[in-house]
This record gives structure tokens, sequence and C-alpha cells, in this order.
């Protein structure tokens, strides 16, 4: 089991160390994407945009080096849980907007937009259990 954790950790990782890092290298259209969905504040959007990609790569890098594990994949799951939320509300509000999920414009929300993130969600939760199972065993 230890294997499947491991392989688990690292690809949520690596995703949101590359998800961050695309974010973060065109923060303005990330800032319009999260305006889109129409949950923040304007005066939050811009911060958000900036402070969100950062905290991805942090955790994300804090989980591949299995440094932290257990705090970085409960952060980055309470993030995956907020963009599920955020995409589905944007869907029951009839939003047209972009996922942003991987910086750019990104692909328009929809089911498999939802589908695929709660794959993400899955593989983050193994992390996270994994890293939580380890507890008093190193």
């Amino acid at each position: 089991m230890r294997w499947i954790w491991f392989i688990c950790r690292l690809v949520y990782g690596v995703m949101f160390v590359y998800a961050g890092a695309e974010k973060m290298a065109d923060a303005d259209v990330f800032a319009s994407v999260i305006f889109n969905y129409q949950i923040l504040p304007a005066k939050a959007v811009y911060a958000t945009a900036m402070l969100m990609p950062a905290v991805e790569i942090v955790c994300g890098l804090a989980l591949c080096a299995n440094t932290l594990a257990r705090g970085a994949s409960v952060v980055l799951n309470l993030l995956m849980v907020g963009f599920i939320g955020a995409m589905g509300l944007a869907m029951v509000r009839g939003l047209d907007v972009t996922c942003g999920c991987f910086g750019g414009s990104g692909q328009a929300v929809t089911k498999e937009t939802l589908i695929r993130d709660a794959a993400f969600l899955a593989v983050g939760l193994v992390a996270m259990w994994g890293a939580f199972a380890r507890t008093g065993k190193d």
C-alpha cells in the first residue's frame, strides 16, 4: 500500500505545482477567470489570483518532498473541494465560465470538468490518507 500512497502523493503534488505555476505565469487572466465566477468581491479577486497559485505551489512541493505532507494534503484537498464547489455553483447559476484549473482561460466548466476534478480529489484523499496513516510509524 505504501507505493499507492507514494504515487498519489507525487501525482497530486506535481499536478498542483504545475497548475499553480501556470496560474502564476498569467495572473491577470487567472484573475479574470476568478472574477467571472461572481463569488468574490472585486477587491479580493486579484489578491486571490496572486495568493492561490502560491499556496498551490508551496503545498504541492511539500507534498512531493514529503515534508509537512499531512498539512499540505489537507490544504490541497480543501482547495479542490472549493474548486469543485465553485464550478458546481457556476453550473447551477447558468454562468458561462472557464475552469481556470491549469491557468490561462482553460476549458469551459462542464460535467466532465467536475468529474475530472472529483477524480483528482480521490487521488488527493488517498495522498492524505497515506500521510495520516504514517503517523507514529516513522
